[in-house]
């Protein structure tokens, strides 16, 4: 398997968000890995050479906007960042992992909500279905 360290880097870089969680970059790497067997390592290379160009976000962009199968699997990477899922190269979808993952998704922070069918922290009602408790 890849370096986490580089995943990690690579997701943020490409979600512009940092820190990111050491365990779910590592659950969303392997994830990823499995889907994109052959590209993840390869993009991760391009990463680590993006890296030691004077503008990593070029060098970066360039290795994407040269290999098709590079930018899928760096647009994977983005949405399970943000969703927790993303679209297999067969265009299947893979869903969460786990509803923890459903619920750390970017995304929640970017449109300043909380997760469908995933209740506020106590005191406020709680849990699965907490739509139907009255405040």
């Amino acid at each position: 398997m890849p370096p986490t360290a580089d995943f990690r880097g690579l997701s943020e870089h490409l979600t512009g968000t940092a820190p990111l969680d050491a365990q779910l970059s590592d659950a969303f790497q392997q994830r990823v890995l499995a889907a994109y067997p052959a590209d993840l390592p390869r993009l991760l290379t391009a990463w680590t050479t993006a890296t030691g160009a004077p503008d990593p976000g070029t060098a970066l962009q360039d290795a994407l906007d040269a290999d098709a199968a590079l930018a899928l699997t760096a647009r994977a990477v983005i949405t399970v960042w943000y969703t927790g899922l993303f679209a297999r190269p067969d265009e299947t979808t893979d869903p969460p992992g786990t509803s923890a993952q459903w619920r750390s998704g970017l995304i929640w922070s970017v449109i300043e909500a909380h997760p469908g069918s995933a209740a506020p922290q106590p005191p406020q009602p709680s849990g699965y279905g907490y739509w139907t408790q009255h405040p």
